[in-house]
């Protein structure tokens, strides 16, 4: 198991070099929040700033428990040792929303609240959700692109859909929302690149050559451009012969593709907010003081009208 433990004491109890180190926990009457994110990643890593700072301004332990892989058995398998461990609560997004049900379940049996962040596991008996409202976005996503298309005028006849895990919840949301916002058969594929960056820029390598003839591309999953759209050739070379292409999530250098690219656009999570709210929701449900069993945030579309502001603000 990968461990990011942020106290030297939480390193201690989570790994178990020191038995001890639980008991002084306990003894302390410190609160222990684990966090499980899908993967470590710079998008992550905004959840991960502001849950530190949340758990600082309560005066509780929090400990960022990062898989491996993006495989559902890694998270887990995290989940198996955090019970172990009796932490109080844990809060994660989940890489699978089914394989992740019965060990969800278990923790809550043994004592342990649990609620999701980002990617839900509606069916399990956590107690609340915290993130993006996923379908909402998807179809949001939809709409920029027929606007684009418009703007450019261009047609939507072929569109291809990037996608992060297929067992992953937000991105089943996300593509029903934008399938439910466009016309049938426009869709030409959905490729699943399972969190892993090199795998989708070779998806999308292969599937936006000239001879494909496709005039669109949604990536609801966005990791592989975060470093810059201009690293995978065919994409770029794909939108400056006038493809049209709607991302997901933010970072400077594809913030400052979009500001030269008028065809293209991203959308913005309020992953800061998931951090801070996530951590207080679990909080005032270990103390039992009430508690949100949902919330929700809209994505934010950047485009080439406020691409200007967005940069700014990083």
């Amino acid at each position: 198991m990968k461990t990011n433990c942020l106290l030297i004491s939480m390193l201690c109890m989570l790994i178990g070099v020191l038995p001890s180190c639980n008991q002084k926990v306990k003894e302390n009457n410190r609160i222990v929040i684990a966090v499980i994110p899908k993967v470590d990643n710079e998008i992550f890593n905004q959840v991960k700033q502001s849950a530190i700072q949340e758990a600082k301004n309560l005066g509780i332990i929090l400990t960022w428990e990062a898989p491996s892989s993006s495989d559902g058995s890694k998270q887990k398998e995290i989940i198996e040792n955090l019970i172990h461990y009796k932490v109080d609560g844990i809060l994660i997004s989940c890489n699978d929303a089914d394989m992740l049900r019965e060990p969800i379940n278990k923790a809550i049996k043994a004592g342990i609240k649990v609620g999701t962040f980002d990617s839900d596991s509606p069916f399990s008996d956590r107690l609340f959700y915290v993130g993006t409202d996923h379908q909402k976005a998807g179809k949001v996503c939809a709409e920029t692109m027929m606007r684009l298309f418009e703007e450019t005028k261009s047609k939507p006849n072929q569109i291809i859909v990037l996608g992060g895990g297929a067992s992953a919840h937000n991105m089943s949301e996300r593509l029903t929302g934008f399938r439910s916002a466009l016309k049938q058969g426009v869709i030409s594929e959905v490729l699943y690149s399972f969190e892993i960056p090199d795998y989708g820029k070779e998806l999308l390598s292969i599937n936006l050559l000239p001879e494909k003839k496709i005039t669109g591309l949604q990536m609801l999953w966005g990791v592989p451009v975060l470093n810059g759209v201009d690293s995978i050739y065919v994409l770029d070379n794909f939108i400056k012969n006038g493809g049209v292409s709607v991302f997901f999530d933010v970072s400077k250098p594809l913030l400052n593709y979009i500001k030269k690219h008028p065809n293209t656009a991203t959308m913005k999570q309020d992953f800061r907010s998931m951090g801070h709210d996530g951590v207080d929701n679990m909080y005032n449900a270990i103390i039992g003081k009430p508690y949100e069993l949902q919330i929700l945030y809209d994505v934010k579309v950047i485009d080439k009208n406020n691409v200007e502001d967005e940069l700014s603000k990083l």
